[in-house]
């Protein structure tokens, strides 16, 4: 029998950004979706009566799992396989979810504060929180009992009182959270242990779906009280996840709301802990925020996303399984020189393995290179790469040339190509013939940190601490603000954001395939959060964004095309491709004109599917978030 660690474990869902499963497989949805894109979930619900109701626009997740205590608190090894879990369940939802491991005490107030302010301010939001960890109860001089819950450097108050109250959270501070939140619900969990005068404990039988399900609400789950042990493997997580996977649906109406959560947690939590653990669930003591319900709303089992069936490949995204054995020496040789700029190294792979993993993309990379060390061809119009017909770079044109900011750029010669697919979502069609009458130079890479400090002076990333990473948390608006400092520089270039179909035809490289590799992607040729091959959170590695060049490029030459971050366009949203323009310029008239375009997947989506070079996402233009970033297109000045 394994022995557990016991704990006050306490969980707290954040955001997600990014990556959720085809929210085509739920039943009772009706608005326009993002297909599993994870930046938008619209999501009505149909009442008893009959009538349709919206519930949600947007739904974000924060996941903090506290493991690595330094300060007299038992470490807790089983959290970080937890918050995996639950991270994976509530992608399954619909959310986007951030995960945040071993916060200290300012960072976890900071966590809180900045997920609530850029995604709790939109009322038609739902927010969900799941905090992992150790949770503390004090007895106050006054008499009542406050509830804590523990960052990593919060000492153990047996040994310093006031110290672990400087560090802790408690539990007043969550209600001041919860009621600064303006989105209408709001589900807080803690896999811990603490009591509380913060839940107003009603236990009514959970009422069928209806109009004030959608009325605000700030519900509360713990997985025990005071002066009880959890241990380190959770029941409380495992029977979590079975809710909402649809064991708590309680009166079979295709909905697990909040109080049929807590009731079921409750209920199995104390049988399947022998009555150790005793979970405490309720709704914060305001009239104007109890009258709701926060909602999960359940797949439709067994018949898979309906997008799935018109090319099912594309939703397993793990490398084709070898005719041979792949052998480690294979994969060594080619992780050596996959970034390689010598076409040599690839020539010399290829004489090697001429059938291997990676053959088809080293001819694209030495064809490649090799045109790049060719002298500069005169005007020929009609070259034909792959099924994209593209002419020839101006003579004296370079292949690639370098701004005054440090920003390296590829030459995209012109050329014409069919862009959207047959095999995506609605808006990816009509499938359409469009010709780029002119060549351009697009950023080998996505903007980095380094970048972005040299021209504007700071670092929004999240990911901090590794400059040559794509900077991330900056919405379109920020985007524009630095190509216009950039156009500052008078340096010969004039930049800007792609247009969507420059970027589509860039990311193409001359394909006609899903991927600029082929039908299928794996994890060696993009970060996603798919089959991960350099550890992933089994092994305490948290999936983020990549240094900029880590996987390998497309025929053009570009890295990150598919992954690391999505990647924001000129463009406005319009729903299908119908009266788009024709040649290569953006759509800029007609539609909403609410949200810009996104392009390329990122390391949080959880299916190649959302990557492929045909995928369309979109937000708002004052969106910032942990899976967005960009890159710039230059063309010479005249």
């Amino acid at each position: 029998m394994k022995t557990s660690i016991p704990r006050a474990h306490l969980l707290f869902v954040i955001l997600a950004l990014i990556s959720a499963l085809l929210l085509s497989s739920l039943p009772t949805v009706t608005a326009q979706q993002d297909d599993g894109r994870g930046l938008r979930a619209e999501i009505d619900i149909k009442t008893e009566d009959g009538r349709v109701v919206k519930l949600y626009d947007k739904s974000y997740a924060l996941l903090i799992g506290e493991s690595e205590y330094t300060n007299g608190w038992p470490k807790l090894p089983g959290v970080p396989a937890d918050i995996e879990a639950v991270r994976v369940a509530l992608v399954k939802q619909g959310f986007q979810v951030i995960v945040l491991p071993n916060r200290t005490g300012a960072q976890l107030d900071e966590a809180f504060r900045n997920f609530i302010s850029q995604y709790g301010m939109n009322v038609e939001n739902r927010l969900l929180f799941y905090f992992a960890g150790h949770g503390h109860t004090i007895k106050q001089s006054y008499g009542e009992e406050m509830g804590y819950i523990v960052p990593v450097d919060a000492p153990n108050p047996n040994r310093d009182l006031s110290g672990f109250m400087d560090k802790a959270m408690d539990m007043q501070q969550m209600e001041l959270y919860a009621r600064r939140i303006q989105a209408k619900h709001a589900l807080f969990l803690f896999d811990s242990c603490f009591s509380g005068s913060l839940f107003a404990l009603s236990r009514a039988v959970p009422d069928n779906i209806g109009y004030k399900t959608s009325r605000p609400v700030r519900q509360f789950i713990t997985s025990g009280s005071a002066d009880e042990t959890v241990p380190d493997r959770s029941i409380f997580r495992e029977q979590f996840i079975a809710a909402i996977e649809g064991e708590a649906d309680a009166n079979h109406d295709g909905y697990v709301t909040g109080s049929e959560l807590g009731d079921f947690l409750q209920d199995r939590v104390v049988n399947y802990t022998r009555n150790a653990q005793h979970p405490q669930y309720g709704k914060i003591r305001n009239p104007n925020l109890d009258k709701g319900d926060f909602v999960f709303m359940l797949p439709k089992a067994p018949t898979p996303p309906a997008i799935a069936t018109s090319n099912p490949t594309l939703l397993s995204p793990t490398l084709p399984a070898p005719t041979v054995d792949p052998a480690a020496f294979e994969l060594s040789y080619w992780n050596s020189i996959q970034n390689s700029t010598d076409a040599e190294d690839f020539k010399d792979y290829l004489a090697k393995y001429p059938n291997g993993q990676f053959a088809s993309i080293a001819r694209r990379r030495m064809a490649a290179l090799t045109s790049a060390t060719k002298p500069a061809p005169t005007s020929t119009p009609g070259n034909t790469v792959g099924n994209t017909t593209s002419t020839a770079r101006p003579a004296g044109r370079s292949q690639q040339m370098q701004s005054r900011a440090g920003i390296e750029f590829v030459w995209i010669p012109a050329g014409s190509f069919m862009m959207g697919s047959e095999n995506g979502g609605s808006d990816e069609k009509p499938v359409h013939r469009v010709t780029i009458a002119d060549g351009f130079y697009i950023g080998k890479y996505e903007v980095t940190q380094a970048q972005w400090q040299a021209v504007m002076g700071n670092n929004p990333s999240n990911f901090k601490g590794c400059d040559n990473c794509p900077v991330e948390q900056v919405s379109w608006d920020d985007a524009v603000s630095f190509i216009a400092k950039l156009n500052a520089q008078n340096d010969g270039y004039t930049y800007r954001l792609p247009t969507e179909a420059e970027w589509e035809y860039a990311a193409r490289a001359g394909t006609t395939t899903a991927f600029a590799f082929g039908d299928s992607l794996s994890s060696e040729q993009a970060n996603f959060d798919g089959d991960y091959p350099y550890g992933g959170a089994a092994k305490g590695v948290y999936r983020q964004t990549r240094p900029v060049g880590s996987f390998q490029p497309n025929a053009f030459g570009l890295f990150d095309m598919h992954g690391n971050v999505w990647e924001w366009c000129q463009d406005w949203y319009h729903g299908s491709y119908a009266g788009a323009p024709t040649d290569g310029s953006a759509w800029l008239s007609g539609g909403e004109q609410k949200y810009r375009m996104l392009r390329g997947g990122s390391w949080l989506n959880g299916l190649a599917f959302n990557l492929r070079s045909a995928d369309r996402n979109w937000d708002t233009p004052d969106l910032r978030n942990v899976v967005i970033g960009f890159r710039v297109v230059a063309v010479v000045r005249t």
